[in-house]
């Protein structure tokens, strides 16, 4: 799965404090994101935007925020873990904001 990873994006976990949302930087990871249409929707909670999938080993939870190499910014909407021949990773899915 390792050779199919083909950039690095930045993982943020939201932190709920009161009723104020803050996010932290939890890491860099190595993943895939592809479109999975090619126009914008609308997704939950009437928010529009683009939707793509991301492939990654690193743990990915809804409502985590994830920023590619080219800054743009991604809000996950789903995740599952799954394995395949023996090889686990998640299968992500993001909105663009």
């Amino acid at each position: 799965m390792d050779h199919l990873l083909t950039s690095t994006a930045t993982l943020s976990r939201s932190l709920v404090t009161g009723n104020k949302t803050t996010y932290n930087v939890a890491s860099t990871i190595a993943c895939h994101i592809q479109p999975l249409s090619t126009g914008y929707g609308i997704g939950q909670m009437g928010r529009d935007g683009k939707e793509y999938r991301l492939y990654s080993a690193a743990e990915v939870k809804i409502g985590d925020r994830i920023v590619d190499e080219n800054s743009q910014t991604y809000e996950v909407t789903g995740a599952q873990f799954l394995k395949f021949r023996g090889r686990s990773h998640y299968q992500v899915d993001l909105r663009s904001t």
